[in-house]
């Protein structure tokens, strides 16, 4: 049995079969040619049957589940929504957050069909391509009575935070780097306000002398309709960069191709706007 996998896996060029919580579950390639195979067999038994139907996303019913943060979301999700009107109307989208973690699982499971997120170091069995760039940045309102234009690490250990991080968010790792980069210097911050959406942040520190630290993305966006300023980061932090990443369950499925494609000419988009001058 296993070697007759194997040699259908070399074949096809497909997993076929995958290892879930609950057992073997075929992949979409492998739902795909059972379908094939029961049209030949119609068509040799003379009950007619199509033996290839190419994918047209413009009239596919597929619905996708896609795991992404809602900051990611907020840059990405108006891109895909207005491409997708024009050329795949029919397709439906469920997007939300999960724990970052468990990122594998719920992509091996079938939880998700696709992943958008920072993940700091990504399981190597999964599928994985960089969407976009994602620089820190630091934000004030624009009238803050101590900054304008820079900020000193003494005053960003000093100055009181809004950050990302409380439930039903599991594991904020963007917080959690600005933190550990501080501890290696001998400082933290003072946070006032934790809250559940990365989203937040910009309104409430249009209106406070709160700090917060953000995707420069998401601030850009931000400043468009908040009086806020954006600082660059005293302190050194890699950039959460955004990647995209899926399961090989999936990899060959032709609407998935279409739904990668169409989130990699977004990422290049935004990779093409991230050049911004403090």
């Amino acid at each position: 049995m296993s070697t007759a996998l194997a040699r259908l896996r070399d074949v096809f060029k497909d997993v076929l079969l995958v290892k879930t919580t609950t057992g073997m579950e075929p992949t979409p390639r492998a739902i795909e040619l059972v379908r094939r195979i029961r049209d030949v067999t119609d068509l040799l038994e003379g009950r007619g049957g199509v033996l290839e139907k190419p994918f047209e996303p413009i009239t596919s019913h597929t619905r996708w589940r896609i795991m992404a943060s809602d900051g990611i979301s907020r840059v990405v999700l108006p891109e895909l929504m207005a491409i997708a009107s024009e050329e795949a109307p029919n397709m439906r989208f469920i997007v939300q957050p999960a724990d970052v973690r468990r990122l594998s699982e719920y992509l091996r499971d079938g939880d998700f069909d696709l992943a958008m997120a920072f993940v700091r170091t990504p399981p190597s069995e999964l599928r994985q391509t960089m969407l976009y760039p994602q620089p820190l940045v630091c934000i004030a309102r624009k009238d803050h009575p101590n900054l304008n234009g820079q900020i000193t690490l003494k005053q960003f250990s000093e100055l009181p935070h809004a950050r990302w991080g409380a439930q039903p968010v599991a594991h904020a790792t963007m917080e959690a780097m600005i933190d550990e980069a501080l501890e290696h210097l001998g400082q933290s911050r003072k946070v006032a306000m934790t809250v559940s959406s990365l989203t937040l942040l910009p309104g409430i520190v249009a209106r406070s002398n709160l700090i917060a630290s953000i995707p420069k993305e998401l601030a850009n966006s931000a400043c468009e309709t908040l009086p806020i300023q954006l600082l660059p980061m005293p302190i050194k932090v890699p950039s959460v960069d955004v990647t995209m990443l899926w399961h090989e369950r999936i990899h060959h499925d032709p609407g998935h191709k279409w739904l990668r494609n169409t989130l990699r000419a977004i990422g290049q988009k935004l990779s093409a706007r991230e050049e911004i001058s403090f």
